[in-house]
């Protein structure tokens, strides 16, 4: 009994690791949406692997590629975050890195077992091959995984279909060359071993190109994150410009300035005065940096937004410390801000037109030994609409006349869910939207 027992229990267990490291691999890039994810994933593997050998629904390599290849995406696409095209990249690279390095592997077993005579390779020989295929994925996991403060942010769709297409040449192409290798019956002397060891570097090089695609594709990602930064500094070194001009031109100005208000206190003119002060303080106001993040890019887009506000009469408040590049991008950063404010604004501005008074803001974040919070309340002159966590948009009707929710939660929800953080949108007498991210 114990000689199927062990065999069994091994092979469960191997198939148990090998769930466990593409679940852990998966979680780390996408994200995983519910707390069993793991389990899931192992039944909904085990159930479609059985199947297969079951009813034999994928008998060649072709429809054993496409078969595995789509049930494994759609359990990814249950299970995970992320965005489509880049689930399908990943998963089609996870199915090819095992097939590329055990079939670097292969050709060396097959020749040994032809020259000794055997003509085929052992089960023995196949399960070693097998394992060290699956030992090879492991460690191109691995090393993407230590990249993956890159990898795990939106690439794009052109970039992933490009590097897709490269992924499937190679596989094609090693898989063609080692159908071609196995169905030769006959051998002169001393050509075997030589082309098992062309179709093996071949089949290696092919392996090296496979992990070499992704470690290209996070190039790509870091020159789209030095444009996108390039591009924010642009705008905060042009706002820090105008400040400065804007100070230049108070200081010039500051002598007139102090003439004409003592001139005015002299006449017993105080209410004059007090009108003129008030109009120099809203000038300086204007060319002052009014909110400090210790960002240079939450600075140069909060700024504006909140003179915009100041301008409108509404009563806003920004207090806020936010985390570093190596925490989260500022590309999501600002995503995140920008969209929460402009929705308050928004919000503020609803209710001056229907003839409430200005409303309010409040704008507060703090850093925490593991995580950043963020909090964003606002007065809202009605009640507004939350369904699951989100609310209706009030720009849009869709044709159909369904509800179309607000992009701009939409936005921040994506950004938040990429970095495994939470997001919560409360509605009563004011509305709140509350943030917490791992960093």
């Amino acid at each position: 009994m114990s000689a199927w027992i062990w065999p069994l229990a091994w092979t469960y267990s191997l198939g148990l690791l090998d769930i466990f490291l593409e679940y852990r691999f998966l979680k780390n890039m996408f994200g995983a949406k519910y707390r069993f994810a793991f389990v899931w994933l192992y039944l909904g593997s085990f159930l479609y692997g059985h199947l297969n050998q079951t009813f034999v629904l994928a008998g060649t390599t072709l429809e054993n590629f496409i078969y595995l290849s789509l049930c494994g995406l759609v359990l990814n696409m249950l299970l995970f975050h992320g965005n489509t095209v880049k689930k399908i990249f990943f998963t089609i690279w996870m199915y090819c890195a095992p097939e590329l390095a055990f079939c670097a592997i292969f050709p060396l077993l097959h020749a040994a077992a032809v020259i000794n005579g055997a003509g085929y390779c052992s089960d023995a020989a196949l399960d070693f091959a097998g394992f060290a295929a699956r030992l090879a994925q492991y460690l191109m996991m691995e090393i993407l995984l230590r990249r993956i403060h890159l990898l795990r942010r939106d690439f794009s769709e052109r970039d992933a279909f490009y590097l897709m297409y490269i992924i499937l040449f190679i596989y094609a192409a090693v898989i063609m060359i080692l159908d071609i290798f196995t169905g030769i019956g006959e051998w002169k002397e001393g050509t075997l071993l030589p082309t098992a060891v062309c179709c093996s570097l071949i089949a290696a090089a092919g392996t090296g190109l496979h992990l070499f695609c992704v470690i290209m594709l996070e190039r790509r990602l870091l020159e789209r994150l030095a444009q996108q930064q390039y591009e924010m500094l642009s705008r905060h070194l042009e706002n820090s410009g105008e400040q400065y001009d804007q100070m230049i031109k108070m200081r010039h100005d500051m002598k007139n300035h102090g003439l004409c208000l003592a001139q005015l206190l002299e006449d017993g003119k105080a209410e004059e005065a007090l009108h003129y002060l008030t109009e120099l303080d809203i000038r300086m106001e204007e060319g002052e940096a009014l909110v400090r993040t210790g960002s240079v890019y939450a600075d140069a887009l909060l700024n504006p937004k909140y003179r915009q506000a100041r301008k409108l009469g509404i009563d806003i408040s920004i207090r806020m410390s936010v985390p570093g590049e190596e925490q989260i991008r500022a590309a999501d950063l600002c995503c995140i801000l920008a969209n929460a404010l402009d929705n308050a604004v928004e919000a503020c501005q609803r209710g001056i037109r229907a003839g409430a008074p200005a409303g309010w803001i409040r704008m507060r974040s703090q850093m925490h030994p593991n995580y950043w919070v963020l909090e964003i309340r606002n007065s809202i002159h009605e009640p507004v609409p939350v369904e699951h966590g989100k609310i209706r948009s009030s720009k849009r009707l869709h044709f159909t006349r369904r509800p179309v929710y607000g992009v701009g939660l939409q936005n921040i929800r994506e950004a938040v869910e990429r970095y495994e953080g939470v997001m919560e949108v409360e509605s009563g007498t004011e509305f709140s939207l509350n943030i917490m991210l791992p960093v």
